[in-house]
């Protein structure tokens, strides 16, 4: 019915119209109107955009990941050497709580032991794209909004390389080949580290040979981070770890301040627009119907374990009681790439019970909806909203621009 140019067209003009809507007359997120007009427009609606218009639009996917990922790693908080040692040691206890307490409810929902582990480590990550956009639209800027960009590029490291130690697990003879996996994440690691050492060094040599222009370094900036996702996919390894090393790595090794402001946050806009509505476009609402109770079983578990591992390392991490609350509020949004994990899971390996993928894809269908109003959530509990009741969208400025997250050079 329609070609790709059109479907990017009308998730561009119909995600704006749904996200101020859901803005102006709901008081929601953005990024809720984003997915639910994906929704009625997808394949569980009105069938205008289906999975060939996703899959052809990949590529629009890919440069809002890579540039939201930038962005995340950009927005870390750079602190001491001892602050950040316990935010560290906090964000693998939090995720630790959260592992033990999702992958008990797995096996008392009668799940085997192999695919509750690689169920897990799924539900260990935070969205970036949810977080980044969200704060983005209500104008995060503050210490704990900070912290919780922290927790979220942990979270989202942890997952990643859990998750592919333990993809092996699910096929027969699956502790012998988890030494595959084992190797496999040693690898991501490795090269993630030196890609996005690379690109940092590129973008640091480029910025003292430009100069401190602007306009010529924007340029620089988002054609290394295209240069970075592409050689990311052409070396089979996930964007996420090197895009966002690629991010902290620019902030925190620019010790004479050649990098001028950074505006990727207003780049990424249009992709993410776009990315959310497509994403709501591959939903299956049908999925939600049929597995709701488990995922319900999930989602409960998976907050009960992170607000136990915040609340655990409140002390290190210098909240109160109430911030420690909304710091797990802020931690819900389910990573998409958990979806593409899955995916490639199903596509690799049988072991996966069809139930548990039931589960996991309803249970990520339901963060998709909800997870911006939990994030909003948090940074309004925070108080650290410094735009949510602004209806002039040219008052908003990228989250980069405002000195957010506790900005430290």
């Amino acid at each position: 019915m329609f070609n790709s140019i059109q479907i990017f067209g009308m998730a561009l003009l119909g995600g704006l119209g749904a996200g101020e809507f859901s803005r102006r007359a709901l008081a929601l997120p953005r990024t809720t109107g984003y997915v639910v007009f994906g929704l009625l427009v997808g394949q569980s609606g009105l069938a205008w955009i289906v999975p060939y218009h996703v899959e052809s639009n990949q590529l629009f996917i890919d440069l809002a990941l890579g540039l939201i990922l930038f962005e995340l790693g950009y927005q870390v908080p750079l602190v001491a050497v001892s602050e950040g040692w316990n935010r560290l040691k906090s964000g693998l206890l939090i995720s630790l709580t959260t592992g033990a307490t999702v992958l008990l409810a797995l096996l008392a929902m009668d799940f085997s032991a192999s695919s509750a582990v690689f169920a897990t480590a799924l539900c260990l990550a935070t969205s970036p794209a949810i977080t980044i956009a969200t704060c983005s639209d209500v104008g995060a800027r503050g210490e704990k909004t900070g912290l919780l960009f922290t927790m979220v590029a942990i979270d989202g490291c942890i997952a990643l390389v859990v998750s592919t130690w333990s993809m092996p697990l699910l096929v027969e003879g699956g502790a012998i080949y988890s030494l595959a996996g084992a190797w496999r994440a040693t690898q991501e690691v490795g090269g993630a580290v030196m890609l996005g050492g690379a690109c940092t060094a590129l973008v640091l040599t480029g910025a003292q040979l430009l100069g401190r222009r602007s306009e010529h370094q924007h340029l620089l900036i988002l054609g290394t981070i295209v240069l970075g996702v592409g050689t990311a996919i052409h070396l089979d390894i996930s964007a996420f770890l090197p895009m966002l090393l690629f991010g902290y790595l620019t902030r925190a090794l620019d010790r004479n301040k050649q990098v001028v402001a950074i505006r990727i946050a207003s780049d990424a806009r249009i992709f993410l627009v776009a990315t959310f509505v497509l994403a709501g476009a591959a939903l299956d609402i049908g999925v939600v119907v049929e597995s709701w109770p488990d995922a319900v079983l999930v989602i409960i578990a998976r907050f009960a374990g992170q607000l136990a591992g915040v609340l655990l390392n409140r002390n290190r991490l210098r909240l109160g009681t109430a911030s420690s609350i909304y710091l797990s509020i802020g931690l819900q949004p389910m990573s998409s790439i958990a979806l593409v994990l899955l995916a490639n899971m199903q596509t690799l390996y049988s072991g996966l019970e069809p139930r548990l993928t039931g589960a996991l894809l309803a249970t990520i269908i339901l963060m998709q909806l909800f997870g911006p109003l939990a994030t909003q959530t948090a940074i309004k509990g925070f108080g650290e909203a410094t735009h949510l009741q602004s209806d002039d969208p040219a008052a908003e400025k990228p989250a980069s621009q405002q000195g957010s997250c506790g900005d430290k050079s």
